[in-house]
């Protein structure tokens, strides 16, 4: 240790010029550090001091002691410089080199030395008061052990503070709940209390509250936890709650709260109605009128037959469920089910709010036995304000067809009169532009037009519906075009002299329309809008709206413009913030890059001397020359981007570079400043996983990431005293507020064998769970081989398998996505626990697996143990089970009860991942379809596939045609009306005429 401080003090004292600088001060810091690291206790599951694992002697101990998985080859000094020369040559890992973080930490005593005397005297005696602490740099106070804070003062609400400063900052919350993590539970409970919790980070507050607070077995707690965040505790920390916790947390009392429950994941009001049963018993859920009014809600969260109770229940009065059904979300099996429990007046007075939900044959019946011939047209206004106001049209295909069906009396469209096509109305939209070709010219005028345009039309419908306008010549030089309509323009219009628009005042409508244009229309809206392009108003219009338009921007033009970019933010106003944040996310990753280059040429944006980042530029931190506006609100204070909002308000305007971050190069990750990696890093992820449920970083910016949480990990090395020869050694310095920042998306780089032999046990434990909780369609899209899933999957279940002595619920929650990567050992587990898994835990981005034979094998065998014979399967149950019916063979789905599948078809189209487009597949330059992803992921020589990929793609295959017979059953009912069961009769009273024959194929 003393050799690296001298050499330390030495390197500072030759570049070091402020006035400030005392060289004793570093000695005194880095001494202080290491021996308060070496006290403090870790936090990880089991909290033990450092003392126990450092140095990293001490963790090969505990490997032997604990008799971990392959301990004896982790422990050697030979396979561990194996595995850093393997990093080295492949991923461009440099070697471990103490110097290295010599530069890193000359960073951080900067920032230290910018502080005021009082503030530095007052950190060095160890008397710093809770004013003090706010004051240090945020780098300082994620990086200091735990100590530092123990004397501080701070109640719950003050450190609820220091995260709400930054909410977008996920590093900062799990170091502050770490600290909390012993206090008393008042504290605890003031700083959830206080806490301006943003909503994407409620499943990382219920991580720490199940996995390091305990709540399951805190029977001590005298202040109730929130139930937003009690509904985000993972499964089987809910599963685990004992009764006198359940009891003192008033959960029963909590669960009456219908706008929180609301909040949950479906896969959370699973586990919560399963835990709620279980204590307190199906009549407590709807056994009276009295317990259906507090609980009803729960439903949501029910099997189906349990559901199926409720039908002919005297002691329940229909309405109830009525209400139930109208103030509740769930799945529309479960609609479908409570809906036979209704009376006829009841369903009557629900229809409109549940018919998108409904069973076709449910739809049909409902119309045929009210005997009301004018009901139909009565709903239709009601039903077009219900399902075509939505953003996002949600209505199943065959249940929009029975309606319309209803409000056409007349399929010969030559002959359609004007009263026809009103009484279809925005309907329309089931006719093909060929069908809406056939109908007379004549009924299209104005009037007509607003009546039955609506944005669920395609841009072969609207541009068939265009024609037929012109063709009654009602586009007149002084006629307003009806805004939908703009979709359909054609390009020679949009360019022509006298477009049937004003740019100055239709602007906003026509960037609107442009979603749906095609790339001849896109560049015409290009042409026109370059002469004003950069003017401000139109800017603004262009980022609020649709940022796409900027994308034949080159990156020196956009450069040489960002001052026009920044002016036209600040033009759009507060209001329009975290609009602009989120729309501009869609600008092509290039021109978020030269934004940030340009960004960074900027005075000020430079740490001095040297070309680092400044991170309060960076991240546009509030800071004593950008002090916010008070008299401006924002609208959305628990955004992770409110402090972003703070400083947008200030006076001093900024170049808003946090906004671009997604687009970070790996020259600009180098150059953030090292002691802020996890800060900048947790605002990176939090850009690009917004982007959608499939969204993944670039492959080059997640391995620069790599690399900088290395030159994060060097860091510690240096201040902790902690001495590392190879990449298992860095790597355990981690915390879990480290590892969870980071998240198994970026781990992944390191490959399974390295992440997998982390000297450190509880590390290993914690980034491997992490790796398990990432979506699969990642693995696809990493440098992971098949291999390395293999490889953490099995060190994982077994570290695990030792701590439960079994295979459990709580196995398989934290195994998580890595479970059919395991080995025939989860087979152990209990059926109603592998049940709950799948029902529970799995989200359906979570059951795309791509998986080789002897995989989908075991994951087939799991769901025959837990589901039953696939003839007795429900439809809700192939619901759950999605995309993981991949694994099924042949005889599995030919054994599917016809009425359960037909039911389940919509939702099974709807939710499968197998026909998304994925970017960053390895060794491919364009994005490809999820299953043939998959395929090149599974391996092949000399550009063909490997028998693994041809078996997996056989597969989907075959699961797609099982998805699209469902469908096909499905419009046969609405069609022919053919006599099938109906889910009022129940689907297990159905029975195949004719026995599917057995077949002896396998999974293939």
């Amino acid at each position: 240790m003393l050799t690296v401080v001298l050499l330390f003090v030495a390197t500072v004292s030759a570049v070091s010029d402020d006035e400030n600088f005392e060289p004793g001060q570093e000695v005194q810091i880095l001494l202080s550090l290491a021996s308060k690291f070496r006290s403090a206790e870790n936090d990880f599951t089991q909290a033990r001091p450092n003392s126990a694992y450092f140095p990293l002697v001490k963790s090969r101990k505990e490997n032997e002691k604990i008799k971990r998985l392959n301990s004896t080859t982790i422990n050697s000094e030979d396979y561990m410089m194996k595995i850093t020369e393997q990093l080295k040559t492949w991923r461009g890992f440099e070697e471990i080199d103490s110097a290295v973080a010599l530069t890193y930490a000359n960073l951080m005593f900067e920032t230290f030395y910018s502080l005021s005397p009082d503030l530095r005297t007052s950190f060095l005696q160890s008397s710093m008061s809770a004013d003090d602490l706010q004051k240090l740099p945020s780098s300082w106070q994620y990086l200091l052990p735990h100590q530092f804070y123990d004397d501080l003062g701070l109640d719950g609400a003050g450190f609820a503070e220091l995260v709400n400063s930054s909410p977008g900052n996920t590093a900062m919350l799990y170091k502050i709940a770490m600290v909390l993590r012993d206090e008393g539970v008042d504290m605890r409970d003031a700083f959830m209390n206080n806490l301006n919790l943003p909503d994407q980070y409620r499943e990382d507050m219920g991580y720490i509250l199940g996995y390091r607070w305990g709540i399951e077995s805190e029977a001590d707690s005298n202040y109730d936890y929130t139930m937003s965040t009690l509904l985000h505790l993972p499964s089987d920390v809910v599963m685990g709650i004992n009764n006198a916790t359940f009891d003192n947390l008033n959960i029963a009392d909590k669960l009456e709260d219908t706008s929180m429950w609301g909040l949950a994941s479906p896969q959370s009001k699973v586990a919560w109605f399963t835990k709620f049963e279980g204590r307190k018993g199906w009549r407590e859920v709807a056994g009276t009128p009295h317990h259906m009014v507090r609980h009803g809600h729960l439903l949501s969260g029910a099997p189906l037959d349990k559901l199926r109770e409720l039908k002919g229940n005297k002691e329940i009065e229909t309405s109830l469920l009525a209400e139930v059904l109208d103030n509740t979300e769930m799945n529309p099996l479960r609609v479908q089910e409570l809906w036979e429990a209704l009376a006829d007046v009841d369903r009557e007075k629900s229809f409109i709010a549940q018919a998108s939900n409904l069973d076709v044959s449910q739809i049909l019946s409902h119309y045929d036995t009210l005997n009301l011939v004018h009901t139909p047209h009565q709903h239709h206004v009601m039903l077009e304000n219900a399902w075509f106001a939505q953003d996002k049209f949600n209505v199943p295909w065959v249940n929009f067809l029975a309606i319309s069906f209803s409000y056409m009396n007349n399929e010969e469209f030559v002959s359609w009169t004007y009263k026809e096509l009103q009484d279809l109305g925005m309907f329309v939209a089931i006719l093909s532009p060929a069908e809406i070709d056939l109908i007379p010219a004549d009924d299209f005028n104005t009037t007509m037009l607003s009546t039955i345009l609506s944005s669920t039309l395609s841009l072969p419908q609207l541009n068939s519906i265009y024609l037929k306008y012109l063709d009654n010549n009602y586009l007149v030089a002084d006629a307003t075009l009806n805004p939908l309509l703009l979709s359909a323009l054609p390009s020679a219009t949009i360019l022509s002299a006298n477009p049937p628009f004003i740019w100055s005042q239709d602007k906003t409508n026509l960037l609107t329309a442009s979603a749906k244009y095609s790339p001849g229309q896109m560049h015409s809206l290009h042409e026109i809008s370059k002469p004003g392009h950069w003017a401000p108003a139109n800017l603004s219009a262009i980022l609020s709206t649709h940022p796409q338009c900027m994308s034949d921007v080159n990156p020196r033009e956009f450069r040489a413009k960002l001052d026009y970019v920044v002016s036209a933010i600040y033009t759009a106003g507060p209001e329009k913030f975290h609009v602009i944040a989120t729309k501009v996310q869609k600008l092509p990753r290039h021109l978020l890059m030269a934004w940030l280059e340009e960004a960074h040429t900027r005075p000020g944006s430079k740490r001095l001397p040297g070309d680092w980042w400044n991170s309060d530029v960076l991240l546009d931190r509030v800071t004593s020359i950008s002090i916010p506006d008070s008299g401006t609100i924002n609208p959305l204070p628990s955004h992770p981007m409110a402090a972003q909002f703070d400083r947008f308000t200030s006076a001093n305007r900024s170049m808003l570079p946090s906004l671009a971050l997604a687009g970070m190069s790996c020259h600009c990750i180098n150059l953030v400043e090292t002691p802020d990696t996890m800060e900048v890093l947790a605002l990176y992820r939090y850009h690009t996983e917004s982007q959608g449920k499939v969204a993944a970083m670039p492959s080059s910016a997640r391995r620069c990431w790599a690399k900088k949480v290395r030159q994060f990990l060097h860091l510690k090395a240096l201040l902790f005293n902690v001495t590392v020869n190879s990449e298992s050694e860095l790597l355990s310095l981690l915390t879990t507020s480290d590892i969870k920042t980071v998240g198994g998306e970026i781990f992944l780089t390191w490959g399974g064998p390295a992440l997998a032999s982390i000297t450190h046990p509880e590390v290993m434990h914690e980034v491997l769970m992490v790796v398990g909780h990432t979506f699969p369609h990642l693995y696809l899209r990493n440098g992971v081989t098949y291999n390395c899933m293999k490889v953490m999957a099995n060190a994982l279940l077994d570290t695990l398998i030792r701590e439960e002595g079994t295979v459990n619920f709580r196995v398989l929650t934290h195994v998580h996505n890595l479970v059919p990567y395991t080995d025939t050992r989860v087979l152990e587990a209990g059926p109603a626990d592998i049940r709950l898994y799948v029902s529970s835990v799995l989200s359906p981005t979570c059951k795309a697996v791509c998986l080789k034979k002897k995989e989908r094998e075991l994951v087939r065998q799991m769901i025959l143990q837990s589901y039953g014979p696939p003839s007795t399967w429900l439809p809700l149950d192939l619901v759950e089970l999605g995309d993981l019916l991949v694994v099924m063979a042949r005889s599995d789905l030919a054994a599917v009860n016809p009425t359960s599948l037909r039911m389940a078809s919509a939702q099974l189209a709807s939710s499968t991942l197998f026909a998304s487009s994925l970017t960053e597949i390895r060794s491919q330059s364009s994005s490809l379809l999820y299953h043939e992803a998959c395929g090149a992921w599974l391996g092949g020589k000399d550009g063909r596939q490997s028998d693994e990929a041809v078996g997996m793609f056989k597969q989907w295959k075959m699961l797609a045609n099982f998805i699209v017979v469902g469908n096909f059953l499905q419009v046969e009912v609405l069609l022919k009306k053919i006599d099938v069961p109906k889910p009022r009769s129940g689907v297990n009273d159905f029975r195949r005429k004719r026995q599917a024959p057995t077949l002896t194929d396998g999974i293939d």
